[in-house]
């Protein structure tokens, strides 16, 4: 008997090890852990301003979003759970910006994508992306990543967007989302507007309200926080690639080698970075009458060619 609890026992040990290092989902839904290289969980954070010896004290305390509990790395179940350190895995930061990043953190006004790992005493926190809140409020309820999907209609209301429920694997049909609560100001707004305009996700923290319009009734968010990601100021040294330079990248660009009549014209056109700050060609008059007749020529020659 004393053999066979024994056996139970390790048994139990190796199976717990497996749920903490492959940090999956449990059957309850909660979160089990994150792998730092996959980044895809998100969420809050706030200071540990304990006073000990660090990393034992003054690290961060870290929330899986729209999840009542997750997996601590010493295997307990708690809302929350204590990281010693981070990691800023986004590339290009300048130091202005990690700084201002850190200083969001501090203040609990930082939504993270990432992963807690264990590559340390009291762990790591990876963090692979972030949005800094558009204000000092509070979110509340739901957090969701609103984007365009697309859709336009005839009548309103809409299911304009897509509502991606954060850490749950869910997308929700949206026909409206409403800054209005958030209280940001004009040009945060903006950005925002610009974010969801490029069919980027916006993440922002809400109450899922009805709408209604003369096509009946359907779901909006009304927001009460906002998230615009930290990205790389840093100039892109955009230039020609792909085998015919048909391609305006800051990467080198692998294609195929078939050769179309458009190709000619991106050799005299402007490669530089656009607004939303990607790489593309400048889509000026002469660019866009040259593609416009060498699509002429495309459809011409396959009809010589029938």
């Amino acid at each position: 008997m004393k053999m066979l609890k024994t056996v139970l026992s390790l048994m139990f040990i190796s199976l717990s090890f497996v749920s903490f290092s492959s940090y999956a989902a449990d059957a309850s839904g909660s979160i089990t852990g994150v792998l730092p290289q996959k980044g895809e969980v998100y969420f809050t954070v706030r200071p540990d301003v304990r006073r000990c010896i660090s990393p034992i004290c003054g690290g961060w305390f870290v929330n899986a979003v729209n999840r009542k509990q997750m997996r601590c790395l010493d295997g307990s179940i708690k809302k929350e759970c204590y990281v010693g350190t981070d990691v800023i895995n986004i590339p290009g930061l300048s130091a202005e910006q990690i700084a201002e990043l850190k200083q969001a953190m501090s203040k609990s006004n930082v939504l993270i994508q990432g992963g807690i790992s264990n590559n340390v005493p009291y762990g790591v926190l990876h963090i692979n992306n972030a949005w800094i809140s558009a204000t000092d409020q509070k979110p509340e309820f739901a957090f969701v990543g609103v984007s365009n999907n697309g859709i336009v209609c005839i009548t309103s209301p809409c299911p304009s967007f897509d509502g991606d429920i954060l850490n749950r694997n869910r997308v929700k049909s949206l026909a409206s989302f409403d800054l209005s609560g958030v209280k940001a100001t004009e040009e945060k707004l903006n950005q925002a507007q610009k974010v969801i305009a490029s069919g980027d996700s916006l993440p922002m923290a809400g109450k899922f309200v009805e709408v209604t319009g003369p096509g009946g009734t359907a779901q909006g968010i009304k927001a009460n926080q906002f998230y615009l990601k930290v990205e790389s100021s840093a100039p892109k040294f955009c230039r020609p690639t792909g085998c015919s330079g048909q391609i305006c990248s800051d990467s080198d660009v692998i294609t195929t080698c078939e050769w179309k009549p458009e190709y000619q014209c991106y050799r005299s056109a402007t490669c530089s970075a656009q607004a939303n700050g990607d790489c593309g060609w400048v889509m000026d008059d002469e660019l866009r009458k040259c593609l416009e007749d060498a699509a002429g020529t495309s459809l011409l020659q396959q009809f010589n060619t029938n």
